[in-house]
């Protein structure tokens, strides 16, 4: 049974940051900024090699700028963010700098993991502008190199608990926590600052992922993960859109920019994609497919686009994604094989076209 609009998802977002440089500029001259793919992205940010080669990682400068920030489209009693981050050296001068965390939809209760300079990792409630350090772990994230940093905190008044993961390891484990302190559900992640706040040391991130706890897949920590951006190599099976500016629909929407594109003009068009392999891995556990979407409205009123994903004799659409004046990033995510209705197969997902649904 193929997998509906409604169906409950553990795996919310993620980024690699392969496909997009926040440096770019738009035909008016503007920086991209990552434009909806973070709620705030420091202004000076750039995309430098990752952690593969041929792939790309995100800098977020020490200074003024801030870092990465994600607003989820609705709250939630749990959250689960990750990512490979790497902190440039730092002196000791008193202050930790933040790897990652996440905040509640009142802006006033935050839970944040911080590295110390001795290298060991310090979990922090941020309430009311002020920090209260809740535990420090006994496992180091020496500074130059990359680890992946997860945090999970589930809300509670007297039995909420929350988890720290460095490079697969539990590092800090704490139940029966007041972590809603009042406040309202989760909404936010951040990487490399408090949101609103400078960062404080050069931080690289790399394979960015956020997940709750609810569905029936990824509902606890993925461990190091990879994020793959698979380019469209073929136009698929539904070819509904008008191309404009290329001789063919793929070739439109491999080049990032408004040259050439496609175009539907009535709710319910399709147009889908061949995408290319995932690469070579000896036995790949994956975890969702997130199609991600460079588009924008042409006209007032409203305008809306789904995500799709063809697998087999099934087909599943995304919600509405709402469009934009100008062209911003939209995602949806396909958790599970529309046509198996569990995990994806290296086979099913190689075999899969997506693509978009007019809305």
């Amino acid at each position: 049974m193929p997998p509906c609009k409604d169906d409950p998802m553990a795996l919310l977002f993620i980024d690699g940051f392969d496909h997009y440089d926040p440096q770019q500029l738009d035909d008016f001259g503007q920086p991209w900024l990552a434009r909806g793919k973070a709620a705030y992205l420091s202004p000076q940010a750039t995309r430098i090699p990752g952690r593969r080669p041929s792939s790309y990682a995100l800098r977020l400068p020490e200074g003024s700028g801030g870092g990465y920030v994600k607003n989820l489209d609705a709250g939630t009693p749990s959250l689960i963010v990750g990512a490979a981050l790497r902190v440039a050296p730092f002196e000791n001068t008193g202050g930790e700098p933040v790897l990652l965390g996440v905040r509640d939809t009142t802006a006033g209760v935050a839970h944040l993991v911080k590295i110390g300079e001795d290298g060991r990792l310090k979990l922090y409630r941020w309430q009311s502008g002020y920090d209260q350090l809740l535990s420090t772990s006994v496992t180091t994230a020496p500074a130059r190199g990359w680890h992946y940093i997860e945090l999970k905190v589930v809300q509670g008044t007297g039995s909420g608990t929350l988890d720290v993961r460095v490079n697969g390891m539990l590092a800090i484990q704490l139940s029966g926590q007041d972590t809603l302190q009042g406040g309202g559900q989760l909404l936010t992640a951040f990487v490399g600052a408090v949101p609103g706040e400078p960062c404080p040391v050069t931080v690289d991130v790399d394979d960015l992922y956020l997940a709750d706890t609810s569905g029936t897949l990824n509902t606890t920590f993925l461990g190091d993960v990879r994020v793959d951006a698979l380019q469209p190599q073929a136009d698929g099976a539904l070819n509904q859109w008008t191309v404009e500016g290329a001789s063919s629909a793929w070739a439109a929407v491999s080049d990032g920019d408004e040259a050439s594109g496609i175009r539907a003009d009535a709710a319910g068009l399709r147009q889908s994609f061949d995408i290319a392999p995932l690469p070579a891995m000896a036995t790949p556990a994956i975890h969702g497919v997130q199609v991600t979407l460079l588009a924008r409205k042409t006209d007032a009123g409203p305008g809306q686009v789904r995500g799709l994903a063809v697998s087999g004799s099934q087909t599943a659409v995304s919600a509405d994604l709402v469009l934009q004046e100008q062209l911003a990033w939209h995602t949806a995510l396909f958790e599970a094989d529309p046509n198996a209705g569990s995990a994806w197969s290296e086979a099913a997902l190689n075999a899969a076209e997506f693509g978009v649904e007019a809305g």
